[in-house]
C-alpha cells in the first residue's frame, strides 16, 4: 500500500453504510422518525428552540445533496458560513421536502450499495468515509427531530418508536 493510500479516510463496508443510512441502525430510521408529522407541526418553532423540525430537515436535505453531488463526481461546494446550510422552509413545502429528503436517502443507500467507495471524492476522503460522515450528520439532526416531537406532543409516530 503506498504512503497516500495509507492515508485516505475511509468508511465501512457497502452492506454497514446502507444499513446505518436507514433501518438498519441502532436508531429511529428517518421514514419512522418523519412520519405523521403534519406541516404546522413540522414549522412550529418551540421557545428556545433555534430550528423548527422542517428546518432541521431542511438542512438534512442540503446535506444529502451535497454528499450526491461529491458521489456523482460533480462540484459541491461547502457554504461560507454555518447558515448557508441551513436553507429556508414554507409550511406548504413541508411534505415536498420530507419526500425529497426520503427519495435522497433511497439514493444515498444506493450509492452506499453500489458505487466504489474507495473513490477519492474530496482531499484525503473517499466516499465511504463522505458517507460516514453523512450518516452520523443524520443521527444527530434526527435525534433533533425526535426531540422536538417530543416537545410538541407527537411522538411516538404512528409506526412506533423508542421512548426512551
Amino acid at each position: 500500500m503506498s504512503e497516500n493510500a495509507a492515508n485516505l479516510l475511509s468508511g465501512p463496508p457497502p452492506h454497514a453504510l446502507e444499513r446505518l443510512l436507514d433501518e438498519g441502525s441502532a436508531f429511529v430510521p428517518p421514514s419512522r422518525a418523519l412520519e405523521g408529522l403534519d406541516a404546522a407541526l413540522a414549522c412550529h418553532r418551540l421557545e428556545g428552540a433555534p430550528h423548527t423540525v422542517a428546518e432541521i430537515v431542511a438542512h438534512l436535505r442540503f446535506w444529502q445533496m451535497y454528499t450526491l453531488r461529491l458521489a456523482r463526481g460533480e462540484h459541491a461546494d461547502s457554504p461560507e458560513h454555518a447558515a448557508g446550510g441551513w436553507p429556508g422552509v414554507e409550511a406548504d413545502g413541508w411534505d415536498a421536502l420530507r419526500r425529497a429528503f426520503l427519495d435522497g436517502l433511497a439514493e444515498t443507500k444506493r450509492v452506499a450499495r453500489e458505487e466504489d467507495l474507495s473513490r477519492v471524492v474530496r482531499g484525503r476522503e473517499t466516499l465511504g468515509y463522505e458517507l460516514t460522515l453523512h450518516v452520523m450528520h443524520n443521527a444527530v439532526h434526527l435525534g433533533q427531530v425526535i426531540l422536538l416531537r417530543r416537545l410538541l406532543g407527537a411522538w411516538p409516530p404512528p409506526g412506533g418508536g423508542d421512548t426512551w
